[in-house]
């Protein structure tokens, strides 16, 4: 299939996915009532998972299951005036999907999954079941219309053993391109230079999968607000805490960095040279200060000659350009920073269906961004 336009990152959230799709799935009968699950209760449709754990709406507003409210967001708002969020699931209906992206003029979507959810469950054995159903469920939905969609698939990252048997398994799935990792609070850093993360790397490379990083998995810590878990769903705020949803909101990429910066000064990329990574909804503008501070810290530290296996053998910046790709989905400067990000290390997504996206705009915001590239890049 020729495409003239792929979206390197859109989504397929739980709150889409049919109601029954874990219970009907789930090979451990131990696991079967932790299950997620939809049930109709008085607020409406809400998933619910491990007896009293719940999730949030169904046919929510982004991977928090957020409900559309009016009011909170612009492009949450034209959803709502087009009836996006009234009749069938759209993301996970082939047909309407397609009919979406048509309007958006996008051939093809690299779909991100359920990681954002699996952080709401408790049982860790619950969420490596959970992943392995939304693997299998999302390689199937790239099969009814091969060509239109390719997903990556959830790792279950608090074991690096349980993700790379995981990537192994997914090898073989036709229309799987990627592994999602989310790093948590459960997991040891990505700059622990001891090898622990090895077998993810390995996995990876032998595989063939590339490692993407998207944001939402960590945030960079600020003060939180006193019930503002509570208050989420709320339809107002007072002024203080509309001041910390516009931090929190405005900081979420930028937590990508350290993940960046962990992976390269771990030594991984030296030990494993053909390990492609993806700093997914990243932006890139951050891109160049970044790698001009690593190289600093590297030269002016002599870490290249304190750092002993895995050494690192070139500067900071030369792993970003062989190895690294960014995505990004509405960025005025993207154009005019791409050649010091690396005209091969962008990526453009649209994020549909989320609140941040720019569906059905993409087409203007990709003239806005790159519309003053020659032709050749």
């Amino acid at each position: 299939m020729d495409y003239t336009i792929v979206s390197a990152d859109s989504h397929v959230d739980m709150s889409w996915l049919p109601g029954d799709l874990f219970v009907k799935n789930c090979n451990n009968p131990a696991l079967l009532d932790q299950m997620p699950r939809i049930i109709e209760t008085e607020k409406g449709l809400i998933w619910m998972a491990e007896g009293d754990n719940e999730l949030g709406v169904a046919q929510s507003a982004g991977f928090e299951f957020i409900p559309p409210q009016k009011g909170r967001r612009n492009r949450t708002d034209k959803m709502i005036d087009a009836g996006f969020y009234d009749g069938p699931a759209r993301p996970v209906d082939p047909e309407l999907r397609l009919k979406d992206m048509t309007l958006d003029s996008v051939d093809c979507e690299i779909l991100y999954g359920i990681t954002g959810a699996g952080k709401n469950l408790k049982d860790l054995a619950v969420v490596t079941e959970v992943y392995r159903i939304y693997n299998d469920w999302v390689d199937q939905f790239g099969a009814t219309m091969p060509g239109r969609w390719y997903g990556t698939a959830c790792m279950p990252f608090h074991d690096p053993n349980v993700a790379a048997d995981e990537i192994r398994r997914v090898k073989d799935h036709e229309f799987i391109r990627g592994a999602d990792l989310m790093v948590g609070p459960l997991c040891q850093p990505l700059y622990a230079r001891d090898g622990y993360w090895d077998p993810v790397w390995s996995a990876c490379v032998d595989t063939k999968i590339p490692a993407s990083f998207h944001i939402g998995g960590s945030r960079i810590p600020i003060q939180e607000m006193e019930n503002m878990e509570t208050k989420i769903w709320a339809d107002s705020y007072n002024q203080n805490e509309l001041g910390f949803q516009a931090v929190r909101g405005s900081l979420g990429m930028f937590s990508m960095v350290q993940h960046m910066m962990g992976l390269i000064f771990s030594g991984a990329l030296d030990k494993y040279p053909d390990l492609r990574f993806v700093m997914a909804e990243a932006g890139t503008g951050w891109v160049p200060f970044a790698l001009t501070r690593m190289d600093h810290i590297f030269e002016d530290a002599m870490l290249q000659g304190k750092f002993q296996e895995p050494a690192m053998t070139m500067k900071p910046s030369e792993y970003w350009f062989r190895n690294g790709l960014a995505t990004f989905q509405e960025e005025e400067s993207a154009g005019a920073m791409a050649h010091l990000v690396g005209i091969d290390n962008v990526m453009w997504g649209s994020d549909y269906p989320h609140p941040d996206s720019v569906w059905p705009d993409s087409l203007e915001k990709i003239e806005e961004a790159l519309g003053n590239l020659d032709e050749q890049s």
